[in-house]
């Protein structure tokens, strides 16, 4: 991950009490927590989630089914970038993550916003 560029991982609002300490305070390690245990009990409407992102970023050339990612063109200092972990039924949510590149303010204003819209619509956190 370059300097430029901030992470943020996704999560459903109502799933964090009773996955905090589990999932964050407990976490030994250095690496990112999972966090597909906040996901258990979301039951969103996954195609248009997949389609409102399709909006803000473009899709990537890699991925599957049920890894999807989406990457802005870096070499105009659009380096934003989402993926989203899928159930192997494509029946859920494992994770969400995104990063915004932070050179550019239409990054921010357009991308960051559009995602955190995105959010707030589905009372992620």
């Amino acid at each position: 991950m370059a300097v430029w560029q901030y992470l943020l991982i996704v999560v459903p609002e109502d799933s964090i009490d009773s996955n905090y300490e589990c999932i964050f305070k407990n976490n030994k390690t250095k690496f990112l927590p999972e966090t597909d245990s906040f996901w258990t009990n979301f039951d969103g409407d996954i195609p248009s989630i997949i389609s409102e992102i399709d909006k803000i970023i473009p899709k990537a050339n890699w991925g599957n089914e049920t890894y999807l990612n989406w990457k802005g063109n870096g070499n105009n200092d659009e380096d934003n970038d989402a993926c989203i972990c899928l159930s192997d039924d494509k029946s859920k949510i494992e994770s969400f993550q995104f990063r915004i590149d932070l050179r550019k303010a239409s990054n921010i204003t357009d991308v960051l916003q559009s995602i955190l819209n995105v959010c707030k619509k589905m009372n992620w956190f």
